[in-house]
C-alpha cells in the first residue's frame, strides 16, 4: 500500500511540475517583452528550466525506483 501511494504523489508531483513549468514560461515571457537585452532574456529561462528539471528528474525517479525496486 506504501508503494502505490508513493507512485500515486510522484505521479501528482509530476504533473504540477508540469503545470507549474509551463505557468513559469508564459510569465517569463510576458515579463521579457520589454527587455532589450538578449542575454537577459535568455538567463530568466535558465534558473527556471533548472529547478523544474531537477523537480522533474527527482520524481520520474521516484516512479521508477518504487516501479522496480
Amino acid at each position: 500500500m506504501v508503494y502505490v501511494l508513493l507512485i500515486l504523489t510522484s505521479i501528482t508531483g509530476l504533473a504540477l511540475c508540469g503545470f507549474y513549468l509551463k505557468k513559469n514560461i508564459i510569465i517569463i515571457k510576458n515579463k521579457n517583452s520589454n527587455q532589450p537585452n538578449k542575454y537577459k532574456r535568455i538567463w530568466n529561462y535558465v534558473p527556471t528550466g533548472l529547478w523544474y528539471g531537477y523537480l522533474i528528474l527527482i520524481f520520474a525517479g521516484l516512479i521508477i525506483n518504487n516501479l522496480i525496486f
